[in-house]
């Protein structure tokens, strides 16, 4: 309300103020329309906005699923994002597949230098500052990569959770905000284990066959119709005497070489080869350069186009001369052995060598085993003998380690028709027989000699037991003391009527059981020192002999006061021999020894210490030594390589026949060992033998 009232206008003014009313009135609405018209704009904008902001957050969604889908689908590639301060910020599926951790043991929490060798990063950061002259530190070798721009990509080494490492091609890319400001990296790497050995396979195949084309003797060629050869080598101009230039220049053709007489054969082996599965293998003849003729093998394939069209042929050359030769040189051989085979005075076997089923049998064999041919042919020879005890020699063809040499068995037990055993040496080769592995077998009786032998070795061994009776039964008397002092003992108190407590009565049985036992085992080691001995062979420890001979010596040794040393091998390996004669063997060497320090102390009459020394040791596992030495008078260097012969000796009439050391000679090399002597006057003697070991054998 106005402060003051209006004066009443006339009627003109109420005219005009009616139409200032009217203007005010017009310019009020169409303020009020422009006002409608801006809402509604501005309205439509904001819908708009809404919208456009809508479609972008759409996108943003599915730029992301897009981004995670294609994280996620790279299952062998691991692709790793960090920060400016090498924070991983993205550890795709990937990377948790090739590297072994998970997502949220990373993120936040580690560098991708915990994935490297320190090495390489060492050597990267080195070549960073011979290029740039200053030094990064952790990360910062990435942040350098990135900068720089790198497009090629380097190899690494990655290293899992486990330890393990594996070849990776690495690329690094700069991450840039749209302002183009670096705000981190990005590592990209793909294991490349595959790939690399699939590389060192295709180099190795190449190599391989590049090696063999380079090595083999066959000249590799390919060939067409006409005759024209393509070739890989030089080792054609050996074979033909033309170079390989001459060849491939078409100056020279292979049918040109070939004989005429032969071309026929080498055109129908081609059409037959046509006709099957257009592989061939074909002998014939060429004419070198020189004019001498040759025999060359070509094997060869026919290769032909998609309408059966030939294209060319591919195979290689040999020249087979020497085995033509060779072949005609067996055939002369093959008549001759069937020649001494037949007419040969021992008898003679043909094995197959996995088998050992008699193939074939000469007539000798017949008369001395007492079958008729056709009861050996088929036969296993096993029944009628072995090379060695339980089939050891055997066994090196049964497991497949047979060699070029021979095998030689000496006196084994073999059995005619009706049981009735002889005694053979056998040697056995490696052979082929009607194109299949086998051994040929010849056996000559010794029973004859075996029985001699038997006799002479067992004479020696009584003369030796006669010789160490003074020692033997001193050892005998000491365990029947003992019992004898155990059981008076036992009668004085049972006549007194003195009552026995029980722990007395106790330790006097168990010392009387303790000698009996003592006194039965020496009586058995005699018992089997004396058998007469069986030629058969076995597994033999060396150290358990040595002490069964001691047994039956030792004590005559200690009379004589000679002290024996012992440096026995705990892990020596078995050998293959008779137990009985290796004792003969230990026997007669030890009692040479005492021997020799008896006459050194009778001549000398010095205060040397009367000493034998035994020791054994293994050599690789694949032989047993065994060293007996003693401080004696010696032997003349002049007399060294005779003390093995029979009958040879420098004892006085009557303490020996010199057979000693050549029964122990024979008896070593019939179980494959060796013996040597090192020895001069006054300073003893070392006899060494070596054996190979069972294991060797089997």
């Amino acid at each position: 309300m106005p402060a003051h009232p209006l004066p009443n206008p006339s009627k003109s003014d109420s005219s005009a103020l009616i139409r200032a009313l009217l203007k005010e009135n017009a310019i009020l609405r169409k303020e009020i329309r422009v006002g409608r018209e801006a809402a509604e704009i501005t309205a439509s904008l904001v819908v708009k906005q809404f919208e456009e902001t809508e479609r972008i957050l759409q996108k943003l969604q599915n730029a992301n699923a897009q981004r995670k889908a294609v994280l996620d689908s790279a299952t062998r590639i691991a692709i790793i994002a960090t920060n400016m301060e090498g924070t991983i910020s993205v550890f795709n599926t990937g990377a948790e597949n090739l590297l072994q951790y998970r997502a949220e043991e990373v993120i936040e929490k580690a560098t991708p230098e915990i994935f490297l060798l320190e090495s390489e990063l060492k050597r990267h950061r080195e070549a960073i500052r011979m290029v740039a002259g200053r030094d990064v530190k952790g990360h910062e070798v990435f942040l350098e990569y990135a900068r720089q721009g790198r497009k090629e990509q380097q190899e690494w080494t990655y290293v899992r959770k486990d330890g393990t490492r594996f070849p990776a091609v690495l690329s690094i890319s700069a991450l840039r905000d749209p302002e183009g400001v670096i705000y981190g990296f990005l590592c990209i790497a793909m294991d490349v284990t595959e790939k690399k050995r699939s590389e060192k396979a295709l180099a190795e195949s190449e190599a391989n066959y590049r090696f063999l084309i380079d090595n083999i003797p066959n000249v590799v060629f390919r060939g067409y119709a006409d005759g024209s050869l393509d070739l890989y080598d030089d080792k054609i101009e050996a074979m033909t005497g033309y170079k390989k230039e001459l060849f491939n220049a078409r100056k020279v053709k292979w049918f040109d070489l070939i004989l005429k007489e032969d071309l026929p054969h080498v055109r129908q082996k081609f059409i037959d080869a046509l006709k099957s599965d257009r592989s061939y293998i074909r002998e014939y003849r060429i004419r070198k350069k020189d004019g001498e003729i040759i025999w060359i093998e070509a094997c060869s394939k026919i290769v032909c186009d998609e309408e059966g069209n030939i294209n060319f042929v591919t195979g290689s050359f040999l020249d087979v001369s020497e085995r033509k030769r060779s072949e005609n040189a067996l055939h002369e051989s093959e008549e001759k052995y069937r020649s001494l085979f037949i007419s040969g005075p021992n008898p003679i076997f043909v094995l197959d060598r996995e088998t050992l089923t008699i193939l074939d049998a000469s007539p000798s064999a017949e008369e001395t085993y007492g079958y008729y041919n056709d009861e050996l042919i088929g036969r296993n020879f096993e029944e009628l003998g072995t090379f060695e005890y339980e089939n050891e020699s055997l066994s090196l063809v049964e497991s497949g380690n047979w060699t070029d040499s021979c095998v030689f068995s000496q006196r084994i037990k073999h059995f005619r028709q009706g049981g009735e055993p002889f005694y053979v040496e056998v040697k056995a080769c490696p052979t082929s027989y009607q194109g299949r592995p086998a051994i040929i077998l010849a056996a000559s009786d010794i029973t004859e000699i075996i029985e001699k032998d038997a006799q002479l070795f067992q004479t020696s061994k009584m003369t030796t037991l006669g010789e160490m009776s003074a020692g033997i039964a001193h050892e005998l008397n000491q365990p029947l003391n003992a019992i004898k002092i155990g059981s008076d003992f036992l009668k004085k108190q049972v006549e007194n009527s003195r009552p026995i407590p029980s722990n007395e009565l106790h330790q006097v049985v168990s010392a009387v059981s303790i000698q009996v036992n003592r006194a039965s085992e020496i009586i058995q080691s005699l018992r089997e020192f004396g058998r007469k001995p069986d030629f058969r062979k076995e597994k033999v420890d060396v150290n358990e002999t040595i002490k069964d001979v001691m047994k039956i010596i030792g004590q005559q040794l200690s009379l004589q006061n000679i002290k024996v040393v012992y440096d026995l091998d705990d892990n020596a390996p078995a050998i293959l021999a008779n137990k009985n004669r290796l004792e003969q063997v230990i026997f007669n060497l030890v009692t040479n020894s005492r021997d020799a320090i008896e006459n050194r102390a009778e001549s000398q009459r010095d205060s040397d210490e009367n000493i034998i020394a035994i020791s054994t040791w293994s050599e690789q596992r694949t032989h047993l030594n065994i060293t007996i030495s003693d401080t004696g008078t010696g032997i003349p260097e002049q007399n060294v390589q005779k003390i093995f012969e029979p009958f040879y000796t420098t004892k006085e009439v009557g303490k020996g026949m010199g057979l000693g050391l050549s029964i122990t000679y024979g008896i070593i090399r019939d179980f494959g060992g060796t013996i040597k002597v090192e020895s001069q006057p006054g300073g003893g003697s070392r006899f060494h033998l070596r054996f190979p070991s069972s294991k060797k054998t089997e």
